[in-house]
């Protein structure tokens, strides 16, 4: 559905995009995850035709970017900081949107303005609205002609969890291609299939999200120690029974790849050292920088 070959962009003289490729297969939700100014934004701007890459090939359902009105029919894009006019109402704006695809439907736009959680305030001005409601009609306002592909920038940045599980639940049952972008993997657990990993404009990993899961580990289990001094040892009593564990200050931390492993994690530990306390924590985004830097050496 969205391909991309060879994809280049650079700001005077910064690089934003470095050679990049992108294969999203129809109706998938895929991850494009990375650091700030890792290059996100930039990939979904020349997506959505609103930045002109360098060099590259770019097609969306076979339709190449150079045929913008075509593009923009088929594609919704969300910005992470939504810049609207705060003097309209979110009924105006969402209506004025449909109208620029040839929609009146009135029912059809009641129905985006109830998914995005604005029904009850679609009449007020947005000089009224918290930024986490605007960024809610920016999401109505991509929807509202259920495009194929929806381009989210960080959306569940700085919006509160009820807008965050909302979300999450429309784009389970969109059953339309989306790609949406986050600094971490929290972003889009529970959402994605498939995930790309960016670094300095340049992808890093391009995996299933469970085989990377099965690489890099679902997460790590932290133990903290009553007798720091005995982290040594503990380390290796772990490492002697193949657990994939580091020491990072007084803890000793164990990757694994199901929590049903965690029990034997604790059990072997326990046979080492008395331990004060353990807690499962969640795989983060230099987790598997340091991953897969090691195994690119």
């Amino acid at each position: 559905m969205i391909s991309v070959k060879n994809l280049n962009k650079r700001f005077g003289k910064t690089v934003a995009v470095k050679n990049f490729d992108l294969h999203v297969k129809k109706n998938a939700i895929h991850g494009l995850i990375g650091p700030e100014a890792s290059g996100k934004s930039t990939v979904l701007g020349i997506l959505s035709t609103l930045i002109r890459p360098d060099s590259g090939e770019v097609t969306i359902n076979d339709i190449p970017l150079a045929k913008g009105s075509r593009i923009r029919k088929l594609v919704g894009f969300v910005p992470k900081t939504p810049q609207l006019p705060l003097d309209f109402t979110a009924r105006r704006l969402v209506s004025f949107s449909a109208s620029l695809h040839g929609l009146q439907d009135r029912n059809m736009i009641q129905t985006t303005l109830k998914q995005t959680g604005l029904d009850a305030v679609a009449d007020q001005s947005l000089d009224r609205f918290s930024q986490a409601m605007i960024k809610n009609v920016a999401t109505a306002i991509a929807l509202v002609h259920s495009p194929q592909v929806l381009l989210l920038d960080e959306p569940m940045a700085g919006i509160d969890p009820v807008s965050q599980k909302r979300l999450r639940e429309l784009l389970l049952s969109y059953g339309r291609t989306v790609l949406i972008t986050g600094q971490d993997l929290d972003t889009i657990d529970g959402l994605c299939s498939s995930i790309t990993v960016l670094r300095s404009g340049s992808v890093m990993v391009d995996d299933e999200l469970a085989s990377l899961r099965q690489r890099a580990g679902k997460g790590a289990l932290e133990i903290k120690l009553v007798d720091v001094g005995q982290t040594q040892k503990m380390l290796l009593e772990l490492q002697k029974h193949g657990a994939r564990a580091s020491v990072n200050g007084e803890s000793v931390y164990v990757q694994f790849s199901s929590e049903s492993e965690i029990p034997n994690i604790i059990r072997t530990a326990a046979c080492s050292a008395d331990i004060m306390y353990a807690r499962s924590v969640k795989l983060s985004i230099e987790d598997v920088f340091s991953r897969f830097n090691a195994e690119s050496r």
